[in-house]
């Protein structure tokens, strides 16, 4: 008898409903019923608005026609697709991307593992590179445009008296420069937040370890792919991850330098959605490529899980 349930032993012998409920399951019923706000306030919120956007993106949703869209099947993605938009802007953004990811993990790891060892200045380092993250977005487009101005900007200074490249060259105007000017940008904007999340992983590793490897003989390379390395790869995962999320959503600093030209050059996903919804207004069309980008980040994010587990099971 005192095996059984509490809820039982309390209940049995008036019937009720609630007898055959241990104190597990009621604990677990309750904690769902505390939660259920704010689950509906989830779905109201996020999931809704893509639901909304999934529906906009089979209709012809247009100033013309706003007042009674029509339904128009896959006509969106079609017209997408045949015209060649869509193929430009993914390029565009899987370039930009992937240079912005790579450039700057491998600049985070670099100044990470110096200024990670025993150096007299590693605080005033850190506080240094830290300095272009709490720089508005706009604020930094603007100052960079007048380091790319072709007449008096430094950038194109430095260049013309080290002799690599003319002093009047254009940057955001030039359709072989404006992705690279874009990128660099990028990478000195975003720099900061990968190198806080390395440097930090790298005061977790014991310092017991790296020690007894450099006394076994281990070189520096080898300390840091057998020790340093694996205690680091929770953190590298998700720094990658939340780097390809935020640069698959890039939208400010790109918009302020080059709008997305010249010739399109710099037309990400992001800016296409922008310029299709609210410049061209077609509503429609927006809410394709923005559902387009949606399952390429949700790919993407799979992917990477998938990749995480396998890594964690080896």
């Amino acid at each position: 008898m005192n095996r059984l349930p509490l809820a039982f032993r309390k209940d049995r012998s008036h019937g009720s409903p609630f007898s055959l409920v241990t104190r597990r399951q009621a604990d677990v019923l309750f904690a769902w019923f505390l939660l259920l706000p704010a689950l509906l306030v989830l779905v109201l919120v996020m999931f809704g608005p893509i639901v909304n956007a999934v529906k906009l993106s089979f209709q012809d949703y247009t100033l013309r026609t706003r007042n009674d869209p029509a339904w128009n099947n896959f006509e969106n993605y079609i017209d997408l697709y045949e015209s060649g938009e869509i193929q430009l802007y993914f390029e565009n953004t899987l370039i930009f991307v992937t240079a912005v990811v790579v450039l700057q993990f491998v600049l985070a790891m670099v100044i990470a593992l110096l200024i990670g060892n025993d150096l007299p200045t590693r605080n005033a380092f850190r506080s240094l590179f830290l300095m272009p993250w709490t720089i508005p977005s706009v604020v930094t487009a603007l100052v960079w445009l007048l380091l790319f101005q072709p007449e008096y900007g430094l950038v194109n200074h430095i260049l013309d008296v080290l002799g690599v490249m003319d002093r009047n060259t254009q940057w955001v105007q030039n359709p072989k420069l404006a992705m690279p000017a874009v990128i660099i940008v990028s990478v000195w904007r975003q720099l900061p937040i990968v190198l806080v999340m390395l440097v930090a992983g790298l005061q977790t590793i014991p310092v017991e370890l790296v020690e007894a490897a450099r006394i076994d003989g281990a070189n520096a390379i080898r300390v840091f792919r057998h020790i340093k390395l694996p205690f680091l790869a929770p953190i590298i995962y998700t720094s990658l991850l939340l780097a390809i999320i935020r640069n698959f959503q890039m939208f400010t600093l790109i918009y302020n330098l080059t709008a997305g030209g010249p010739l399109k050059r710099t037309m990400t996903l992001a800016l296409a959605t922008h310029m299709e919804a609210f410049r061209r207004f077609d509503m429609g069309k927006g809410a394709a490529i923005g559902v387009i980008w949606l399952i390429v980040l949700i790919l993407i994010t799979l992917v990477f899980n998938w990749l995480n587990s396998r890594s964690e099971i080896e």
